[in-house]
């Protein structure tokens, strides 16, 4: 009986503690809590801010927001969330104007395994989520970046760097609809949200430091105060680590601060801009010369450890225009984060030779990066001059195509010969499209396959010209001084001294010859241009007229040695037939200056009462 009275009394004492300290419920803030940066004075371009989570108060469905910005009309905002199944991933997303069926905005990069879609709930809009993963403990700096094209269209960048391993990377670009928008507004903003409060109350928190801002100069700005506010509900805000960060802890039993808000005068933050802001770093220069487009591949990476990439410029050289002050011959440039290759087209008539290329990049916080470059030899496509005649040598025998016994007839066959003044061994290279038509001097007549046949051994002939296939010919540098010459029925058959025969009278024919592959000597071919005066008698000799140095340096002088019988009318034509300089010369020695005339191929013509010079020379 009285074990029954102590355990009755013992019920009674707990009872009544328990009504004198009730326990307290856990609750979450009606908004918020939000931590902002006010009052910093440069705003337009960038946005930064720096945020940590640890495993002391990480919590299921938080939301851990860094980026709360107004861009033009629009909102947006980024950070890092903590899902369920330990899910570690990062957000940025931008809010329609007004709510649609359709997000207004568009990705135009997303790193892999980046999903996009739209949101709606609290309005529309455009959400990416990439699973990168962050790891609790480790600062992550969080950047907006907006920058124009000039397409009517405003372009903003998410990239994060992660203290952990010191790297950047470059998230997703979002495209808005409006022209050139600007960052507003003086403050940068962030939150801890609890996204289902009405499953977990429990309390969690985050970390906030270093909020900057950049303007379109690269000055950079940071917050005179920051203040930490939210709704009704328990909350707190306190400095960390060193009075260097704000510790922001949402829901839970502990009570909110007074006023609802607290405000942060003098958060220890050094620097005139951020610490992971490294100039950006180009550390690879790859180039690789396309053949089918005349045009160079130039393919870049930089240094994760610097900062990313916000524009590019990759300029051309040849070996000239390198040792003239690097004096480009063609540039590329444009804004895209993402991009790590271009393709730059040639000049029209370059030539066959050493090319360099250099690669300079701007990163987003408008820091220039180091000048990269590497070199290439390149095989060009012939040079070819419509309105001269050539002889066709084969590399291999020193011999030249000719029809047998320099016939003028249809149906002869062509043959090799040694080297002769008859105009029979002489062709015009006539454009056809891509190819051409070569055209004997004397007969008029055109080579071809003879009944488009194109079997191994096919003896050429020449023909009345019809411009059908079996008569055209595609012309391919194989080295700086020769060619492959294949024929337009099939890109496996090119001309052929077959077995590089050093027979005078040998016949050419086609055989098996990868257009794109190696090539023997006896595939391959020399051209040699005819330059001839004509005078009074008509009648035409070959005469030898010294130019030098050729090619040239731009900006030096040509020397071209004229016969000395009298003067002459002096055109220099460019490849389009156009004539960019003429004037009345002595015969001798005449100095041209190139200082204004651009890199590329041309034509000297000098005429006189005894005939007419040409030739042909190139600037570089």
């Amino acid at each position: 009986m009285k074990k029954h009275l102590i355990f009755f009394a013992s019920i009674h004492f707990i009872a009544a503690i328990a009504f004198f300290n009730p326990i307290k419920a856990q609750t979450c803030p009606s908004w918020g809590p939000y931590i902002e940066g006010f009052d910093m004075a440069n705003t337009g371009e960038l946005w930064y801010s720096e945020v940590m989570v640890d495993n002391t108060c990480k919590k299921i469905n938080t939301y851990y927001s860094t980026l709360n910005f107004s861009l033009g009309p629009r909102g947006g905002y980024g950070g890092i969330q903590y899902k369920p199944n330990e899910v570690y991933n990062n957000i940025f997303s931008m809010w329609d104007i007004q709510d649609s069926s359709l997000p207004q905005c568009k990705t135009e990069y997303a790193a892999p395994n980046t999903l996009i879609d739209g949101f709606g709930g609290e309005g529309t809009g455009l959400h990416t989520d990439n699973p990168m993963p962050w790891v609790p403990g480790v600062w992550y700096a969080t950047v907006a970046r907006r920058w124009s094209t000039g397409d009517g269209k405003t372009r903003i960048g998410f990239f994060m760097y992660d203290y952990g391993v010191g790297k950047w990377k470059h998230y997703v670009t979002i495209i808005t609809p409006e022209n050139n928008a600007s960052f507003t507004g003086t403050k940068l903003g962030g939150f801890v949200e609890n996204w289902n409060s009405s499953l977990n109350k429990d309390s969690r928190c985050g970390y906030y430091r270093n909020f900057w801002s950049m303007n379109a100069q690269g000055n950079w700005s940071k917050p005179l105060r920051y203040t930490a506010s939210a709704g009704t509900g328990s909350w707190g805000a306190q400095t960390a680590f060193n009075n260097t960060a704000i510790k922001i802890t949402s829901c839970g039993t502990t009570p909110a601060p007074a006023g609802g808000s607290v405000t942060f005068n003098s958060i220890t933050q050094e620097g005139t801009k951020p610490a992971s802001t490294i100039p950006i770093n180009v550390t690879t220069v790859t180039p690789t010369y396309n053949s089918s487009t005349n045009s160079v591949n130039v393919t870049w990476a930089s240094s994760e450890t610097t900062s990313p990439q916000l524009s590019y410029k990759v300029a051309l050289y040849t070996e000239a225009s390198w040792g003239n002050n690097y004096t480009p011959v063609a540039v590329v440039s444009g804004i895209r984060p993402d991009l790590r290759n271009v393709s730059i087209p040639l000049p029209a008539n370059s030539q066959s030779g050493k090319y360099y290329v250099s690669v300079v990049l701007d990163d987003i916080f408008k820091q220039t990066s180091n000048f990269g470059y590497n070199n290439i030899n390149i095989i060009a496509p012939p040079v070819i001059d419509p309105n001269a005649y050539y002889r066709i040598k084969n590399a291999g025998s020193n011999l030249y195509i000719s029809p047998a016994n320099y016939s003028s007839a249809s149906n002869v066959k062509m043959v090799q010969y040694p080297f002769s003044t008859n105009p029979a061994q002489q062709w015009k290279l006539e454009k056809t499209g891509k190819n051409y038509i070569i055209i004997n001097h004397a007969s008029g007549l055109a080579i071809d396959v003879p009944g488009s046949n194109i079997t191994n051994g096919t003896t050429l002939i020449q023909y009345s010209k019809t411009g059908n296939n079996n008569q055209q010919w595609v012309l391919k540098s194989y080295t700086p001084n020769t060619i492959l010459i294949g024929t337009a029925l099939s890109n496996m058959k090119s001309m052929d001294n077959p077995a590089n025969s050093q027979t005078t009278g040998t016949n050419i024919n086609i055989w098996d010859q990868d257009m794109n592959g190696t090539a023997g000597i006896n595939h391959q071919w020399i051209l040699e241009q005819v330059t001839t005066t004509t005078s009074s008698m008509s009648a035409k000799q070959e005469i030898t007229s010294a130019v030098y140095p050729n090619p040239v340096k731009q900006g030096e002088n040509l020397t071209i040695n004229l016969p000395e019988n009298g003067n002459y009318e002096l055109q220099i034509v460019n490849t389009d037939g156009l004539t960019i300089q003429h004037q009345t010369v002595k015969g001798g020695k005449t100095t041209i200056s190139t200082s204004n005339i651009k890199n590329g191929v041309y034509f000297y013509i000098a005429k006189s009462i005894n005939g007419t010079i040409s030739g042909k020379f190139s600037v570089q």
